[in-house]
């Protein structure tokens, strides 16, 4: 009896002395932007009492000595939102990631040009987008979160078609986006040719979005726009949830989703599936789509992220066409007749793999390279034709950067190369009443694009930062025509190399001022590289721009007010100029110079915040203004055999307004309610290049209220409704430029969108 006694009580303080030891083991880790993955500096460590204990390095690591009594620590750092940690007493080495606030938005890290720093210290136009703004609207288009962005325009009156410019560039483009790079988790959604088409993106997966303004060849290679850098949702920090969501709307709108969340220290997952169909505003405007996404972040070691994508979307969509401006006066929901006579849809199937890795070899040298395939096919009948695509593409990214640590002149380094062939298999048919008919073409694409780059960023002084980068850019593009030989072949465009230089200083925190000059390119589609024959153009070139910009950024009234204020011109010279043939038939040629000179002015005014201790948590307006004197400097119109037909020189840019305003209204309360307000407002913008006819200016209200609560531990309700036109404006959003009617009939330049409509939702989540 007396050996038992003694056995139990050693095995009992061999339990204490363990938990003790657990209890006073030091932990460590590091701290991420949960989207982008870049670690954080600078991150305040509190304990639960107020009490600071700590930052993160440069690298985001911490470390922490003392065990804190209730296993907490919260972490604060401006731009994101404030995360409350739970250390579990047997993991020491946490993964910690945030969110950005959504307010601060100039304090947020962005990685568009590959720095460590916020926007505001960033040289270039660079502008965010979180859930959050996504989440202002009904949250099945990104149309309203895009253009409260300065200087970006995303055009759509129904979701099978969506056109997105970015200063005017891509705005010409005869479908889908052009001249506008676009990323998933640093996988390319454009394709080889430069084409991109965003509709397999869901829009409410979607967690943050950077928005680089005007060329990005430094690091993004070819594209005279900009690019779009998208990141698909995480699961917030130490979060395990499933959330099932439901949205009604007019039109047929409607929509069921679920999404599981699981944040961790060692693995973040993100798995959401939706159904969702619209019937829309006008005749054959029906929009079907399934999502399948899958997001998931891996932390094997302390110097290695893993990151795994995967994405499945169904589109089944109708197209009704444009209308001309006696059809919209009589009926602006009717459809096109062709349109409507020849079944004209796109119904396609997406599939999206992408692997990743970061890895960081030591605190000065680490690397970033991910690999993707990406395939769809494509039914797709038009009112001239009968099409049917199967597209593969496959590449990869890869990024070194490296920072010696220099004690004079610190430089930090980046190298990288990107990779990306597609292979298309295209044939087209005649389109009889919606069915094929007898084959007309079949024709194999195979583009390839890669570019190499390099930057470099050096400190002049603690206030200073000079950036120099430059890019090398191939593109070909090999044709096989199985009905046409003599049609077949191969076209290489001139390789390009791409410079960019930039100066930034930070004077304060109210004011920092950025000057850049870049360069860039956009190389025509594979569909515009024809002669009216068929055969390849073996004079067709790509666009060239030359962008000079000066920035300034800060943050005034005790960093209530941000601001965002950027004056630019840009040059483009050999613009293509499309020339339409006959009916169905378009040939290109760079014979066009343009100057884009604009002003852009964001700002963002926290009237009350949190820590105001009122029962309104936050109250902020917001206003963003783009001012655009776009010109055709030397534009010629030329026929097939290349003679001059008409001159626009000193014209407006056809598709752009002088003038767009957004502006609006966040409201949240302590209780749970919020209300989200908006006005958008685009100026009369030219419908052709002869500017003899004009889109009418308009304005559009949108208000959207909601009760969003955690009713009791494990339990989240947001339930909301919104109104969208209110004031019952005929409008177009997007537009057919340069419409040309045939055979004495007006052009069809215009696509109407719908008129006042509601929605309302309820979301629950169900937190374990």
């Amino acid at each position: 009896m007396y050996l038992f006694r003694y056995f139990i009580l050693s095995i009992g303080f061999v339990l204490v002395t363990l938990q003790l030891q657990a209890q006073n083991q030091p932990f460590k880790g590091y701290i991420y932007d949960s989207q982008t993955r870049q670690p954080l500096a600078g991150v305040h460590i509190f304990s639960s009492a107020g009490q600071e204990l700590t930052q993160s390095n440069t690298k985001g690591y911490f470390e922490i000595q003392n065990a804190q009594p209730d296993h907490q620590i919260k972490t604060v750092l401006n731009g994101y939102k404030a995360q409350l940690v739970k250390i579990n007493i047997n993991e020491n080495n946490l993964n910690i990631q945030l969110e950005a606030d959504g307010l601060s938005l100039n304090e947020v890290r962005v990685s568009g040009y590959n720095g460590d720093k916020t926007n505001k210290e960033t040289a270039g136009g660079v502008a965010l987008i979180t859930s959050k703004d996504i989440n202002r609207g009904n949250a099945v288009s990104l149309q309203p979160a895009l253009n409260a962005i300065p200087g970006v325009r995303m055009d759509q009156s129904t979701l099978s078609e969506a056109r997105i410019s970015i200063r005017g560039n891509g705005v010409r483009a005869s479908y889908g986006i052009r001249s506008v790079k676009v990323y998933v988790n640093e996988i390319p959604v454009t394709e080889a040719d430069g084409t991109t088409r965003i509709e397999a993106l869901d829009v409410n997966s979607i967690g943050r979005a950077e928005v680089i303004k005007g060329p990005a060849s430094s690091i993004y290679g070819a594209g005279t726009a900009g690019v779009i850098n998208f990141q698909l949702q995480r699961a917030p920090y130490q979060e395990q949830s499933i959330e099932a969501s439901g949205l009604v709307g007019a039109y047929g709108l409607h929509r069921l989703a679920t999404t599981y969340r699981s944040g961790g220290d060692k693995v973040n997952s993100y798995v959401s599936y939706g159904w969702q169909e619209y019937n829309g505003y006008r005749e054959h405007s029906n929009d079907m789509r399934r999502f399948l996404t899958g997001n998931f972040q891996l932390f094997p070691s302390e110097k290695r992220i893993i990151t795994l994508l995967l994405n499945r979307t169904t589109q089944h969509s109708q197209i009704p066409g444009a209308l001309t401006a006696d059809q919209v006066a009589a009926n602006p929901q009717q459809a096109n007749a062709t349109n409507l006579d020849k079944a004209a849809g796109r119904y396609q199937n997406w599939t999206r793999i992408g692997l990743g890795q970061q890895y960081r070899f030591n605190d000065q040298f680490s690397n970033s390279t991910s690999v993707f395939t990406y395939f769809y096919d494509l039914n797709h009948p038009l009112p001239y034709a009968y099409i049917r695509n199967y597209y593969q593409s496959y590449g990869g990214r890869t990024k070194f950067t490296y920072d010696p640590e220099f004690t004079i002149l610190p430089t930090r380094f980046t190298v990288g190369a990107e990779y990306n062939e597609g292979i298309t298999k295209g044939t087209q048919y005649v389109n009889n009443h919606g069915k094929e008919g007898a084959m007309n073409s079949n024709i194999d694409y195979q583009n390839k694009q890669y570019s190499i780059f390099y930057q470099s960023e050096t400190k002049l002084d603690l206030q200073t930062t000079l950036t120099l980068g430059i890019s090398y850019n191939s593109l070909s593009y090999d044709v096989q025509d199985y009905l046409k030989s003599n049609q077949s072949g191969f076209k290489k465009f001139n390789p390009q190399a791409t410079p960019r230089i930039a100066l930034s200083h930070t004077f304060s925190d109210a004011l920092s001022l950025h000057a850049s000059v870049s360069s860039g390119f956009s190389p025509p589609s594979s569909s515009e590289i024809k002669n009216v024959d068929g055969s390849i153009n073996p004079t067709l070139q790509a666009e060239k721009a030359l962008n000079y910009e000066i920035n300034a950024k800060g943050n005034l009234l005790k960093s209530r007010l941000g601001y965002d204020l950027a004056l630019f011109k840009m040059d483009m010279k050999g613009e293509l100029i499309a020339q339409s043939v006959q009916q169905s038939i378009t040939i290109y040629n760079n014979a066009g110079k343009t100057t884009h000179n604009g002003a852009e002015l964001s700002l963002s005014y926290q009237l009350l915040k949190t820590e105001d201790q009122k029962e309104i948590n936050t109250l902020r307006p917001f206003v963003a203004v783009t001012y655009s004197d776009f010109k055709f400097k030397d534009y010629k119109t030329l026929n097939a055999q290349n003679q001059v037909i008409a001159s626009y020189d000193g014209n407006k840019l056809t598709g752009i307004s002088p003038w767009v305003v957004n502006m609006g209204i966040d409201l949240e309360t302590r209780t749970g309610l919020y209300f989200y307000g908006n006005y958008f407002f685009s100026d009369q913008l030219p419908l052709n290049d002869a500017n003899s006819a004009y889109n009418p200016a308009y304005q559009v209200v949108n208000a959207k209220i909601g009760y969003k609560k955690q009713l009791i531990k494990c339990l989240e309700i947001n339930l909301y409704a919104g109104l969208d036109n209110i004031l019952n404006k005929n409008y177009s959003s997007i537009i057919s430029l340069n419409a040309v009617g045939y055979g004495g009939a007006q052009p069809a330049y215009f696509n109407p969108s719908p008129k006042r409509n509601g929605y309302g939702g309820l979301n629950l989540k169900y937190i374990f």
